[in-house]
């Protein structure tokens, strides 16, 4: 797929005449379709827009005096209002409440604060953040921070809430010209140690793989280019999960978003030729996509093909295998002797059960779905899964701890750098075989 990257970013404002700067919104000093709320460095700028070949008309925020520029945030991306009503306005209603009005006064967006408030104000801060104020005490009672739509700009989280089931994600625009919710999201998962997925509706499209305490592992080239300001806040206890990101490197204005194709980028402004640079970007190969090789399966995209089955394991159907069709995966050639009955046949032909063994697989983005034993080091964290007959591979990184398999081995990638060491749980009596098969690989 290409992806054109400027589409996302240029929109016109749908204005025929020059546009009144204002600092803030009140009840007496409504937004007004030739009128834009600034922030004070001028950083960002809020106000009417319609998307390029749109009839429809948003509220939206966006850089101000970048060129190409970027919106960054839509309030009313489920209800547009159309083009031709120009007696539109953002004002702020006798609750206190920022209200987007059409032209008939119905009201189409509100803060929806249920607390009530006299004389609060709207404005527009620094960091991109749209927030309301209370007119008594001054504190912030909203924040679109807490409301993002596609975009994650510095000091933004997203993440998940499971006890209230609150989940913070973006979400993609529909097209490149309507940004009513499209089909992809981004967000974090809840489980130990959490991960950041790209969903295509319901089902994954992309992961980026257990976070480190540092970086996510399951992304081969994050390295301290991508590290600076990355932080990933976990509370058990509270059930929340949140990523953000700060800026550094004396980079100003940086932006992480999800496109309507499915894309996760990271940009940044670059001042010595004034122009976005477009940095890291996800999914970037076929390997990339969420259980490319299916259940079992490790993808190598220098590989050709770039599918091929676990150690140990063979296609499900050679023959789909053989078409490229690998999404079906792998099935194990030879039961674990964990489990298996001592008086079987197979037990008896072996000279009674022997343990399973565990094949070292390095370099590897480890598979989903793990589970997090605590407090083992990794001689004990081996012991546990061997074991237990349902726990078909383990891994041990020092900042997380132990994780181990229980269910199919899905989304597994080889890298060329990076990567950790998974350990595979393979039959006894395969051990001669496997070996050999490794050295041959190797050779």
């Amino acid at each position: 797929m290409i992806f054109v990257y400027y589409s996302l970013l240029l929109f016109l404002l749908s204005r025929s005449v020059p546009s009144v700067a204002l600092y803030s919104v009140s009840s007496s000093e409504p937004l007004f379709p030739n009128q834009t709320l600034v922030s004070s460095s001028l950083n960002f700028e809020l106000g009417f827009f319609s998307p390029n070949g749109s009839n429809n008309r948003y509220v939206g925020m966006w850089y101000k005096n970048f060129i190409p520029s970027k919106v960054v945030w839509v309030a009313n991306r489920d209800r547009p209002l159309p083009f031709k009503d120009q007696l539109v306005s953002l004002t702020i209603g006798s609750d206190g409440n920022l209200r987007l009005l059409d032209g008939a006064r119905n009201v189409v967006w509100s803060t929806n604060v249920s607390m009530k408030s006299k004389g609060s104000t709207a404005a527009l801060l620094d960091t991109g953040n749209l927030v309301l104020r209370d007119g008594d005490s001054g504190n912030i009672i909203w924040e679109s921070f807490d409301y993002p739509t596609d975009t994650l700009l510095p000091g933004m989280k997203t993440g998940i809430n499971v006890k209230t089931g609150e989940k913070q994600y973006l979400v993609s625009w529909k097209t490149d010209i309507d940004p009513s919710p499209g089909n992809f999201s981004l967000g974090m998962t809840p489980e130990v140690p959490p991960q950041p997925f790209i969903w295509n509706g319901p089902d994954p499209h992309w992961r980026g793989g257990q976070w480190d305490k540092s970086k996510f592992i399951g992304i081969a080239d994050m390295d301290m280019t991508y590290l600076n300001g990355y932080n990933v806040q976990q509370d058990i206890q509270q059930g929340t999960t949140y990523f953000s990101f700060s800026v550094s490197n004396n980079i100003s204005f940086d932006y992480l978003f999800i496109s309507s194709e499915g894309y996760c980028e990271l940009v940044d402004w670059d001042d010595e030729v004034g122009e976005w640079h477009h940095g890291w970007k996800a999914p970037r190969d076929r390997c990339e996509i969420y259980g490319t090789c299916g259940p079992f399966g490790i993808c190598n995209a220098s590989a050709l093909p770039i599918c091929r089955c676990l150690d140990g394991f063979t296609p499900k159907s050679q023959e789909e295998w053989e078409l490229g069709n690998w999404m079906g995966g792998c099935h194990r050639i030879k039961e674990l002797q964990c489990g298996r009955d001592p008086n079987s046949a197979a037990s008896i032909a072996l000279g009674g059960i022997q343990n399973d063994y565990f094949l070292k697989l390095s370099q590897m983005k480890l598979p989903d779905v793990s589970t997090y034993v605590p407090f083992l080091d990794a001689g004990d964290c081996q012991d546990w899964c061997l074991n237990n007959c349902s726990c078909l591979a383990y891994s041990y990184i020092d900042t997380i701890g132990c994780m181990v398999w229980f269910d199919e081995l899905m989304d597994i990638q080889s890298f060329n750098i990076s990567g950790e060491d998974l350990f595979l749980r393979l039959a006894f009596d395969e051990r001669d075989e496997v070996s050999l098969l490794v050295e041959t690989e190797k050779t």
